[in-house]
């Protein structure tokens, strides 16, 4: 039997302490420190992070420096950032901030490993501008790329397009993810051949999904007879074979790192299409600020680490305030691919039940991560935020400078936006309702349901001005907050062995789909059977 990833000691301080801030709430916290909101709020220039709606306090903090002792968190974050094989079911350095900074914040690395980092940037920007003139040679302008990829393969890169998509040049990037041929089909009416490239993006290219949408456009090209479209094919791989293998022109391969993982594939050569669009001097930005946050994390004390305090909450939250899920709200439509892309890094990072040694975890891991943008959530599901039963740690990100003229329209935004910050603190009496309806012949039953009961924590994030660096940092920090989350629970963030199961059954299935005749269904439960034979009726 295991160790507990939690000494008995620090589970009972935390859980006195849960119990405590459950009764009390966050409010008095601020009535008895007039410094408060100043205290737990930090500014690394470019983003500001304000902790001071949560349940944050000099105690709390104090016993997760103990917790992070116990667990060895700083050895472990200095075995991160010098490529020990951390990836410990998959036997795998975890190596992608080298990718943001070769020099690694001054660790001393594995020389291969950092030759391997600084290549594999070279090498991808050295193809990037081969292809860049590649399509400037061309008679006919391409106008499209179709990137063609599923989950780590495609979210950061469709993030990155999405979010500075106002800063490239005339080619829009189409993403296809899903096996659905409703989203295929959608891409290539938008698209027209002669003028579209497509980037299949695979770590493997075994992926199922992707190859058989890859397929699906050869197809596409050959029904406009366009005889040699193999040369608007290129692949993204850490297995260059299997591109080539699959159909691929060895010379339209990039390649990177078997040490990047695919949800922290964003820095690594699975964003080259949004490199094409941006241009290089942009990725490069987007990298050093990630870098920065690598150095916030790596050389920062913990007790004033952004990285570190965040991942403390998300740790108290779940297994000490009785919390199950998360909230991001991105006051900004141009971050409306963030909650994805941040749903993946979390849930599949640490949505584990197995510790480091294989045994049951002794604690609960990640929470459900959901969220939405700006104003339109205000409209659906804060009222569940508001006045649910369910109390749900809610995270606010806000941009302070636009990229519009329309100024009052982003006063409006951000106005919502702080304002649900202090609605969820203060909440609502029954006596202020009573004074704001004082005119009104309301109903008792009608006044009590115009009340709410405020303490419910949030955070919030303030960027200066969406940037490719300032969501480079936004990312890194994220990535940093998943890592110290997942030494808390001792697992490993780092593999996704969860995804397995359900694909394998999957390849199983599809033959029971194509073949009526088959006799494998036994092998099935009842209503799986049940359902594979509605299905083929």
């Amino acid at each position: 039997m295991s160790e507990p990833s939690i000494s008995p000691e620090i589970k009972e301080a935390l859980s006195q302490q849960g119990k405590t801030d459950l009764t009390k709430g966050i409010q008095h916290l601020f009535e008895s420190d007039d410094g408060r909101a100043e205290r737990f709020s930090y500014d690394l220039k470019d983003v500001f992070f304000d902790f001071s709606k949560t349940h944050i306090s000099d105690e709390l903090l104090k016993t997760y420096l103990q917790f992070a002792k116990e667990v060895d968190l700083e050895s472990k974050r200095h075995a991160l950032f010098s490529g020990e094989k951390i990836n410990i079911t998959e036997g795998r350095s975890v190596l992608h901030p080298l990718l943001r900074d070769a020099q690694n914040q001054g660790i001393t690395t594995d020389e291969d490993l950092t030759d391997q980092a600084i290549n594999a940037r070279d090498k991808f920007f050295q193809q990037c501008e081969k292809i860049e003139a590649s399509l400037s040679a061309r008679q006919t302008p391409v106008r499209s790329i179709i990137h063609v990829g599923i989950g780590g393969s495609v979210l950061g890169t469709q993030l990155l397009y999405e979010a500075l998509k106002r800063l490239t040049n005339e080619i829009k990037i189409h993403f296809v993810s899903n096996i659905d041929g409703h989203q295929l089909m959608t891409v290539l009416a938008q698209c027209e051949p002669s003028e579209t490239i497509v980037i299949g993006v695979s770590k493997t290219f075994t992926t199922q999904e992707t190859k058989q949408n890859l397929n699906s456009i050869s197809d596409w090209y050959e029904q406009a007879e366009i005889t040699d479209y193999k040369q608007y094919f290129y692949a993204v791989s850490a297995s260059p074979k299997d591109a080539i293998s699959f159909g691929i022109k060895a010379d339209n391969v990039v390649d990177f790192p078997q040490w990047v993982g695919g949800r922290y594939s964003v820095w690594s050569a699975v964003s080259l299409s949004s490199v094409i669009v941006l241009g290089k001097a942009k990725f490069e930005e987007f990298l050093s600020g990630g870098a920065l946050i690598d150095q916030h994390f790596y050389k920062t004390n913990l007790a004033d680490n952004v990285c570190f305090i965040a991942a403390m909450l998300d740790h108290y939250s779940t297994n000490f305030l009785q919390t199950s899920s998360k909230a991001i709200f991105a006051y900004d439509a141009r971050l409306e691919k963030l909650v994805d892309y941040l749903q993946q890094l979390e849930t599949e990072s640490n949505g584990k039940d197995r510790q480091l040694d294989g045994s049951l975890v002794d604690q609960k891991t990640s929470p459900v991560v959901w969220g939405g943008v700006g104003t339109d959530v205000q409209h659906s599901v804060f009222q569940m935020l508001h006045q649910g039963s369910a109390v749900i740690p809610a995270e606010f990100i806000m941009i302070k400078k636009p990229d519009h003229k329309l100024e009052q329209h982003h006063k409006t935004l951000l106005a919502n936006g702080v304002a649900q910050t202090a609605a969820l603190l203060t909440g609502q009496d029954i006596d202020t309702v009573r004074q704001i309806h004082a005119s009104e012949k309301l109903s008792e039953s009608v006044l009590k349901s115009k009340v709410f009961s405020g303490e419910r924590p949030s955070s919030t994030i303030l960027v200066n001005k969406l940037t490719p660096k300032s969501l480079g940092m936004l990312l890194a920090f994220y990535e940093h907050r998943v890592f110290c989350n997942g030494v808390f629970s001792n697992i490993n963030s780092y593999d996704q062995m969860g995804v397995e199961l359900g694909k394998r059954l999957a390849k199983e299935v599809l033959p029971n789909l194509n073949n009526k005749e088959t006799d494998e269904l036994q092998s099935f439960d009842q209503s799986t059977q049940q359902l594979i034979n509605l299905l083929n009726d």
